[in-house]
């Protein structure tokens, strides 16, 4: 395809006839392809649902309920999981530097209410490790030590650590204040219009406010968010940590706690590890899982990385998320890739466009 026109909410691209790779891989059937750009998921989900689109990764709630419009699966999850969203903590601001409170606000929070009404019960409720229970990391994930070192939806154990470990006692306000006077108030973002990820984090702080905890939660646009966990502007925010690859999980725990290439708070941090998190082991486990020769070495260094994570708390996962997602209205194009129907993958490729033909 070639560009032939654009302008600030679009990109029209023509089909190019004279492509060197016709006789080698075909062409596509669409002559003629138009990228949209919304505003929101909601204006997005509207055009796919009205067949003004007929191909979308955004997220569609109930899409099953949905005229004309499919996905991979015919039946929950609907989509292939490969993503981890995350809530990153800034672990230098004060409350937030005790792993005790970021552990007590993560036994609060309903992973189950999240996976059904933020997901669209698109994800099963996440589990405390950074390793994705399916797919090709399940090999490396630890059933026995998620429930020796981890958590889940507990308030009465939340609440056994702020009064009990802690020894936080609520203010007048039903919110927990620190034997050091401070209150357990913080702020969570995550950029407007990314409507799943905005109910995720009102679900958390409901759930938080349940047991004496203050989350408010904040959606700015976009660059805001970004910019603001960039440079340690946050209390906490709520981002991917990266999708499955060959090189998964490690590229995940890098990106949560790898401390080398991060620059102090206030200088611009690019990708990784915006909470600023530290421990000496780290960086050596993730060397070692870089040289690692067999499945069962690679088992044992994410194990102890994930016992790491599980102890110290520098993030939360909130819900398992598709790599893409993938949508598509059927209206006038048939021969959708899907499950039952597996000519090409669930993702936005040329290889897709290979397989299509008129409805008409």
């Amino acid at each position: 395809y070639k560009i032939i026109d654009y302008t600030t909410d679009r990109v029209v691209l023509e089909r190019y006839e004279d492509y060197w790779g016709k006789s080698l891989y075909g062409m596509p059937a669409p002559r003629y392809v138009v990228g949209v750009v919304f505003q929101s998921n909601d204006a997005a989900n509207l055009a796919l649902q009205q067949g003004v689109v007929d191909w979308a990764q955004t997220f569609v709630p109930r899409v099953w309920t949905l005229r004309n419009v499919g996905t991979w699966y015919d039946k929950e999850p609907y989509y292939v999981p490969g993503a981890i969203p995350i809530v990153i903590i800034n672990v230098h601001r004060k409350g937030l530097d005790n792993p005790l409170v970021r552990k007590a606000i993560a036994y609060s929070i309903d992973y189950a209410t999240i996976a059904r009404v933020a997901m669209s019960s698109y994800s099963e409720p996440a589990r405390s490790s950074l390793i994705l229970p399916g797919g090709f990391e399940a090999e490396y994930f630890d059933e026995q030590a998620v429930e020796q070192y981890g958590w889940k939806y507990d308030p009465p154990k939340a609440v056994d650590i702020l009064e009990n470990q802690l020894g936080a006692r609520k203010g007048s306000d039903g919110i927990y204040v620190l034997p050091d006077g401070t209150r357990l108030s913080f702020t969570v973002q995550t950029p407007y219009g990314w409507t799943d990820w905005m109910t995720a984090l009102e679900i958390m702080a409901q759930s938080a406010r349940a047991v004496g905890i203050e989350l408010r939660t904040e959606f700015p646009q976009e660059p805001v968010v970004t910019s603001n966990l960039q440079y340690g502007n946050f209390d906490m925010g709520m981002r991917y940590g990266p999708e499955a690859q060959p090189i998964s999980p490690r590229n995940r725990f890098q990106h949560v706690m790898d401390i080398r290439t991060v620059p102090p708070i206030g200088q611009q941090a690019i990708w990784q590890n915006w909470g600023r998190f530290e421990h000496p082991d780290v960086a050596r486990l993730l060397d070692e899982a870089a040289a690692a020769t067999s499945p069962e070495e690679l088992k044992r260094i994410y194990g102890e990385l994930d016992r790491i994570f599980m102890e110290y708390v520098p993030a939360i996962p909130l819900m398992y998320r598709p790599s893409q997602f993938y949508e598509f209205n059927d209206t006038y194009w048939k021969g959708w890739p899907t499950a039952a129907n597996p000519v090409a993958p669930p993702d936005f490729s040329i290889r897709v466009l290979r397989v299509l033909r008129p409805a008409r």
